[in-house]
């Protein structure tokens, strides 16, 4: 009967939420239409917070359904470490499709929307790829070892890309988020890579060694650490309200000065550095999971 019960919330999860997302991606898409051929900055930054305005919609009307449904059980700890205003950089260890619900719930207008890296590939998502490239997610192409081997031209372009991507939030306060890991953490996924993280797969300081040298006025990192009480955690799972219990810990963590620079990506000596600094996090978030 449990089983019966909790199929028949996820179905009516999945349809409410797919109506909520048409319906807004109608709005979405021809504001960022409009937006992309707008001769005057000014204009751009004023689409650009309307259609922000709509995405904060889409976000509280999957809180409601979420809490009408599934009753969540959320232990946030440390909100009063979320940034208001301004420009943030944010990451978060990443256990299932549902963190970026979760993230969301908990930042929504009360700091800059997240602006999420995203694999380019998404942009082809029907409907969704064009809301997330109307909200100027930014879509990141990467290439294999066997792909730059093969064309020399394309090292470096992932870089200039992404540049180009996160050059236009100098224009409005935004929180740049990445989850650092890169992907969904799973025990085979821990194993492969010979992890020295219980709970953890290795952080990939790319991203954000990227958003520190190109986005101004950023002097701390917001850190979520997520930890689910269940092992269940495919977004089916989170549909069908099976995942309601989490802990959520938020750290407000200065950036030493010397990699608010520029050259951060270039300077070998500096990234390694970060890398090793962004690794002590990791183990600070691995413990934090243990507990």
């Amino acid at each position: 009967m449990k089983f019966i019960f909790e199929n028949i919330i996820g179905i009516t999860s999945i349809t409410i939420l797919v109506l909520n997302t048409f319906i807004l991606s109608c709005l979405l898409i021809p504001l960022g239409i409009i937006k992309f051929f707008l001769p005057i900055t000014g204009l751009k930054v004023l689409f650009t917070k309307f259609i922000i305005k709509v995405g904060e919609l889409w976000i509280f009307t999957n809180k409601i359904w979420v809490k009408a449904l599934h009753n969540p059980k959320w232990q946030i700890i440390g909100k009063e470490n979320i940034k208001s205003d301004g420009w943030t950089i944010a990451t978060s260890n990443h256990q299932s499709f549902a963190d970026i619900f979760l993230l969301q719930d908990i930042t929504n207008r009360k700091m800059p929307m997240l602006k999420f890296f995203m694999k380019y590939v998404l942009i082809y998502v029907p409907v969704i790829g064009l809301s997330w490239w109307a909200l100027d997610m930014p879509f990141l192409k990467r290439y294999t070892k066997k792909q730059l081997e093969n064309n020399p031209e394309l090292r470096g372009k992932d870089v200039r890309e992404m540049r180009r991507a996160l050059k236009h939030y100098a224009l409005y306060p935004v929180t740049v988020f990445s989850f650092a890991e890169g992907t969904r953490f799973t025990i085979k996924k821990n194993l492969h890579q010979k992890s020295p993280f219980k709970n953890l797969l290795k952080p990939k300081e790319g991203g954000l060694a990227t958003a520190l040298s190109l986005v101004n006025e950023i002097d701390s990192l917001i850190d979520f650490t997520i930890k689910f009480d269940t092992k269940k955690r495919s977004f089916w799972d989170y549909l069908c309200g099976r995942m309601n219990s989490v802990k959520v810990i938020i750290r407000e963590i200065k950036i030493p000065a010397k990699f608010l620079n520029i050259d951060l990506l270039e300077n070998k000596i500096l990234r390694s550095e970060f890398k090793d600094w962004l690794h002590n996090i990791w183990n600070e978030k691995d413990t934090l999971i243990g507990k």
